[in-house]
């Protein structure tokens, strides 16, 4: 289940872009797999990382990342520094260096046996001689990103004891967003000409028993 339209109270009025969404696992298993930055943003669909390091030692404030990425979204492409600003048993905060997108929010809350997540992308303030070099930076991609997370961690929480599915997802990452979409693309034909074959086959095999 995806959110895009409703925002936890102290974003209101922000300028923000966020999603929300349903997942399997409970709160802190789920604040922990969004950890580990790289996955997270290697599973947003329009991301293309061209660079990726981390700063060793734990996740805590101050823990930093350098990301060189094209945003297949928007067409823009950057080198970013990322810093672990705060960090909570909800959540954590993650500022980038540049741009007008000045920070990535992720927070999760309990909801039923799973939990919910929220993405949220904050803007720098408006302004007025820079409207439109803001407006092209906003990434509409976010709520994308959302159901791809959702959909990851649905099939983790299902297939994920079995080690080649833990392996084709660590694979799936592995490739550019345009690869990964060219490659459900040719999963999804060749799975139709396997129903079409099926088709025709059981037409030909009724039509031999007569």
């Amino acid at each position: 289940m995806t959110e895009p339209s409703s925002a936890p109270a102290d974003w209101q009025g922000e300028n923000a872009a966020w999603v929300t969404v349903q997942v399997p696992g409970a709160p802190d298993e789920v604040l922990a797999f969004c950890r580990d930055v790289g996955r997270l943003l290697r599973l947003s669909p329009y991301l293309d990382i061209r660079a990726w390091q981390e700063e060793p030692g734990p996740f805590a404030p101050g823990k930093r990342y350098r990301l060189h990425a094209l945003n297949e979204w928007t067409g823009i492409e950057r080198d970013l520094r990322l810093t672990v600003e705060a960090v909570d048993d909800g959540g954590f905060r993650l500022a980038y260096s540049e741009g007008f997108k000045r920070a990535l929010e992720v927070r999760v809350a309990p909801h039923g046996e799973g939990a919910v997540l929220t993405l949220c992308e904050e803007y720098a303030p408006p302004a007025p001689d820079r409207e439109a070099e803001r407006l092209k930076e906003v990434d509409r991609g976010i709520t994308p990103w959302g159901v791809a997370v959702r959909r990851y961690l649905l099939g983790m929480h299902r297939w994920g004891h079995l080690a080649a599915y833990r392996w084709a997802r660590r694979y799936w990452l592995g490739m550019r967003p345009r690869e990964r979409r060219i490659a459900r693309l040719i999963t999804w034909v060749t799975a139709l000409e396997f129903v079409v074959f099926l088709f025709v086959f059981a037409i030909f095999w009724l039509e031999m028993r007569r």
